[in-house]
């Protein structure tokens, strides 16, 4: 089996404000079936596009990062298989960032929004503004009734 720190289903979060790394996570943790027997599947999430940056530096840059949070013994075994350079994979969150923005699409349409791009891009986000969604539309419905 692949050298990984734990078999629990864990998203590792960067909070140190350092490094290029955001969050990384062993996708096998989560289903066994996202890799072949005894093999770990990582997931590495970087925040930027990094499009001065060839895929071989970056690689390095993850690899040196993860062996400060793992150490050799672990990260020192591990195989890179494959790197995605998703653009727009998050919403914009440069400043100034309006994270309250109403989840009503105009006065008499119904329509309401939600998602990460209404708050923040986190899981998060998405469960406030989801939560904001339901709460303007049972605002809205009670409203119209008084009427």
């Amino acid at each position: 089996m692949d050298k990984i720190p734990t078999s629990d289903p864990v998203l590792y979060l960067n909070g140190s404000g350092r490094g290029i790394v955001n969050n990384m996570f062993f996708a096998t943790n989560v289903a066994r079936s996202y890799g072949p027997p005894n093999k770990a599947l990582v997931s590495t999430t970087l925040i930027g596009l990094y499009d001065d940056v060839s895929d071989d530096e970056l690689i390095g840059r993850v690899v040196r990062e993860l062996l400060g949070w793992f150490g050799e013994s672990i990260v020192g075994s591990w195989k890179h298989l494959r790197t995605y350079r998703v653009k727009f994979a998050q919403p914009n969150q440069s400043l100034p960032t309006d994270l309250m923005k109403s989840p009503r699409i105009g006065p008499g349409y119904g329509l309401y929004l939600c998602g990460d791009y209404q708050t923040s891009a986190t899981f998060d986000g998405a469960l406030v503004s989801g939560r904001r969604a339901v709460e303007a539309l049972l605002e809205d419905r009670a409203i119209s009734r008084l009427l």
